[in-house]
């Protein structure tokens, strides 16, 4: 294969499950680089219908194994990236038994396959004899809504077991694979030497040049700055579930009218249902702002062109694009997998964020402009840091080269 390879360029396939994380992910790795002449992206039918057209590389739409199948003998790959294949057999269009396929079919065609790993190794490599109740107690907690029943709380604990066994079951099957990741798993380490079964990258093309970062400007100009609500559909579903639906909405109304006080325009990304019940709570200035989930294009430009962010969710994948180009974001929750995954908040503080928390606000409390610029100044000179500490990494195209040397 190797001497195959000095004659073209490296044929990459992207494999990616429902979550727009993951796509986000498999852009952290291709943006700006030169690699996506020869890059497929597989996606379902929900990622593809919004960025059929935006993507690098050739995107094509898969439903069932048996268009991975395919793709796989039509492209050939040298390398297959599963982002994730933790993830892939939950979302119900690759099952266990289709996943166990595919990779014994991957391993005949002499593919090196490449995996994401969301989690940072709490579900790494893990022995299926392991599954218990203990073990589902060790991981998550059952008790993350307050106020519950002995009823809901024993169901919940259940509910866990199965997907103790569905994440086990996954790893088992992947575990002789790649690991990607993008941040240091070890910020402590200096070496950058690569593991056996670990790589981690970072892309300088992330990193906007200085005269694309906004800066405070005049008064004119401040009107025109956006403040970005990011709100997932798990993390809406988690919201309304500690404080009601109608109370939760008022918190988002709230919000809305406090940035256009503040002489700011206001942008919600959350679940369509969520914008619906919005809409007529917000004065009319703020409802062009309120949107679905778009296409990743769309969604970066947005990310990278706001003022200040502002999420619930510590483990979201996009905070990554503000924290490497010192863009400010807030944190108003830490999210389902921090609060339902225990050990998932010291893994997002140690490898994702390399030692250092985002700020996190009160959504009960206004929004003061002030006390977010005093904030927006103490991030910039930490997340410098953490920049300084990744740009060590190897670059996407040192990853591959260092795929065919193994």
């Amino acid at each position: 294969m190797a001497s195959s390879l000095n004659t073209r360029s490296p044929r990459l396939l992207f494999i990616l499950n429902n979550d727009y994380g993951e796509l986000g992910l498999a852009m952290y790795f291709l943006q700006g680089r030169g690699l996506a002449d020869s890059t497929t992206l597989l996606l379902p039918p929900r990622l593809f219908a919004k960025n059929r057209n935006t993507l690098p590389g050739q995107a094509c739409e898969y439903a069932s194994i048996e268009d991975i199948v395919r793709t796989v003998d039509e492209t050939e790959p040298d390398i297959v990236f599963l982002f994730s294949g933790y993830i892939l057999p939950l979302h119900q269009i690759i099952s266990l038994e289709a996943m166990a396929s595919l990779m014994q079919f991957l391993s005949g065609k002499r593919c090196k396959v490449v995996t994401s790993d969301p989690f940072f190794g709490i579900f790494s490599r893990m022995n299926p004899d392991d599954v218990s109740a203990t073990e589902s107690l060790r991981l998550f907690d059952a008790e993350i809504l307050k106020d519950q029943s002995w009823a809901y709380r024993l169901s919940t604990t259940f509910g866990n077991i199965r997907i103790l066994r569905q994440f086990t079951a996954a790893s088992d099957l992947i575990k002789d694979t790649i690991h990607l990741y993008y941040t240091r798993t070890d910020p402590h380490d200096e070496s950058i030497a690569v593991s056996t079964d670990n790589i981690a990258f970072f892309n300088p093309s992330l990193v906007r040049a200085e005269d694309e970062s906004g800066n405070a400007g005049s008064d004119a100009e401040q009107e025109h700055k956006q403040w970005l609500f990011i709100l997932g559909s798990v993390d809406y579903e988690l919201q309304t579930s500690y404080y009601g639906e109608p109370k939760f909405i008022d918190i988002l109304a709230n919000k809305m009218q406090e940035v256009l006080q503040a002489g700011r325009r206001p942008v919600l990304l959350a679940p369509d249902e969520c914008v619906q019940k919005l809409r007529s709570r917000v004065p009319i200035p703020a409802r062009k702002g309120l949107l679905t989930f778009c296409a990743y294009e769309a969604f970066s430009s947005l990310l990278l062109e706001a003022e200040y962010v502002f999420y619930w969710n510590l483990a979201s994948y996009s905070t990554f694009l503000r924290v490497i180009n010192g863009l400010p974001m807030f944190m108003f929750d830490e999210g389902h997998l921090a609060r339902h995954v225990k050990p998932m908040h010291e893994r997002m503080v140690r490898w994702y964020y390399q030692n250092w928390t985002p700020p996190s606000l009160n959504q009960h409390k206004k929004l003061d402009v002030d006390v977010l610029a005093d904030l927006a100044g103490d991030y910039r000179r930490d997340t410098a840091r953490i920049v300084a500490n990744l740009e060590a990494l190897p670059s996407p195209e040192e990853v591959i080269q260092n795929l065919y040397s193994r």
